[in-house]
């Protein structure tokens, strides 16, 4: 099962819900981690979408509904090319 500290704890802090098993936090699953990985993101990759944008190289799709949709939507970009 997973349990989210904010949003979902469990019944019991440290205890599964499900199997009534030890629950344990990833090291790399906590506030600073995140932080810092919406920092590098901010800085190294948003800016890809402007650099793409001006090349006329971007694409862009809805990632929801139907999967057989979004992936004819993909397939669509490559047919265009």
């Amino acid at each position: 099962a997973i349990f989210n500290v904010h949003l979902s704890p469990p019944k019991q802090e440290g205890i599964c819900d499900n199997c009534g098993g030890e629950l344990f936090q990833r090291q790399d699953d906590n506030e600073a981690t995140i932080e810092n990985r919406l920092k590098v993101y901010e800085e190294q990759t948003a800016p890809l979408v402007g650099f793409y944008q001006q090349q006329n190289k971007l694409h862009t799709i809805k990632g929801t509904g139907d999967i057989d949709a979004i992936t004819d939507a993909v397939g669509a970009i490559f047919d265009d090319i």
